[in-house]
């Protein structure tokens, strides 16, 4: 066991049997070595502590914590309280690390003194194997050209400039002690206000455009049931860091920002809950929400994305029923759509196989295809 490593890796464990091990062999791998693993385990009814102990038996460096079920925020924050590393870094235990991440992140930290610093992710699709860009982990064009800055320096649209995950991110552990800041415990949304609240309040934030962490997606796993049972934890959070926001003396100056994010962050929940969570939902943004998060009383020139508060507008003043009719028609139409271009598509492939130079090309390939057959 590392006795003053350089870094805390913690990681909330849950039932999760299939994809621990590439998670562990990602952080155990590390070109940093220096570094500790505090596995937290919440409760699994599989194999998962037994794959924990199984690694704690291979590498002194990682560390195994058990609880009852509560939710990865409380496993963060149960990890959070015995962590000795100078830097602390999350990981899910469905994703996974590039092996340098780790040595990138804590050199460019002690380079720029920054408290928090930030690198790219992307998605593997667990179904196809397949590595999915995205672009949005980090908004450059939202920051400053300079590092390290503050979120002071983001002159425009704050809570979009990063997504607030927790894995992408590495924190210096004095000032996330000296914060007080916790992981909310609810089962969903849980990282938002300590992320959040961590990078507006850093004195010195950097980042680094290397993708370094891989989110799994595609997962056969109960993530949507949650979410329609946990429906409101994204408006709790919200709540969190409005107050946050207030008791630092910031919401003034990031309020524009604030009220944009909720109601974008809104939209992406009613847009990706199903069944009566939707229905609760869109009841409780009509109902109350919009007017509490302070989105009714703007105009529309107040909105980065306007289309955004027009829609709001529609929910005010639709009721669920339409707002559904046409919800279906929208998807109809997509869906027509779709059926239309694969359709010129299979004429475009048909029409090719056809063609000379199609028949041509069959033939020299012939042999060569034979052979590989085989």
């Amino acid at each position: 066991m590392v006795m003053n490593p350089s870094v805390s890796v913690i990681i909330p464990v849950y039932n999760i049997e299939k994809f621990l091990s590439a998670c562990l062999d990602s952080v155990c791998s590390q070109t940093l070595k220096d570094i500790e693993i505090i596995c937290v385990d919440d409760g699994s009814t599989d194999s998962s502590l037994a794959i924990l102990h199984r690694y704690k038996k291979q590498d002194e460096r990682v560390i195994v914590l058990t609880q009852q079920n509560q939710g990865a925020g409380a496993a963060r924050n149960y990890g959070l309280s015995i962590a000795k590393g100078e830097y602390l870094a999350f990981l899910d235990s469905d994703d996974f690390f590039e092996p340098d991440l780790l040595e990138k992140l804590y050199r460019e930290a002690k380079k720029t003194q920054a408290e928090i610093v930030v690198c790219r992710a992307d998605r593997y699709d667990n179904g196809t194997a397949e590595y999915m860009k995205i672009p949005w982990s980090i908004k450059e064009h939202l920051l400053p050209d300079f590092k390290p800055f503050s979120s002071k320096d983001i002159k425009k649209n704050f809570f979009e400039a990063f997504v607030w995950w927790p894995w992408d991110k590495l924190y210096k552990k004095s000032y996330i002690d000296s914060l007080g800041i916790q992981y909310q415990q609810l089962r969903t949304t849980n990282d938002l206000f300590f992320v959040c609240a961590a990078v507006l309040m850093a004195p010195n934030i950097s980042y680094i455009n290397d993708v370094l962490v891989h989110q799994r997606v595609s997962l056969k796993s109960s993530l949507s049931v949650t979410r329609e049972k946990s429906w409101d934890n994204f408006y709790k959070a919200l709540i969190a860091l409005r107050d946050y926001l207030k008791k630092q003396g910031l919401y003034e100056r990031f309020e524009q920002d604030f009220i944009n994010y909720c109601l974008n962050f809104s939209f992406w929940h009613l847009e990706t809950i199903h069944g009566e969570g939707y229905f609760l939902l869109y009841n409780a943004l009509k109902e109350k929400w919009f007017d509490d998060l302070g989105i009714l009383k703007h105009q529309k020139e107040y909105f980065y994305q306007a289309h955004n508060y027009e829609n709001a507008l529609s929910i005010m003043n639709t009721d669920i029923t339409h707002h559904l009719r046409e919800r279906v028609e929208q998807r109809e139409k997509e869906i027509l759509m779709l059926r239309r271009r694969t359709s010129e598509l299979q004429s475009e492939i048909d029409c090719l196989k056809k063609s000379r130079s199609f028949r041509i090309g069959r033939f020299i390939t012939y042999i060569p295809r034979m052979l590989k057959s085989k």
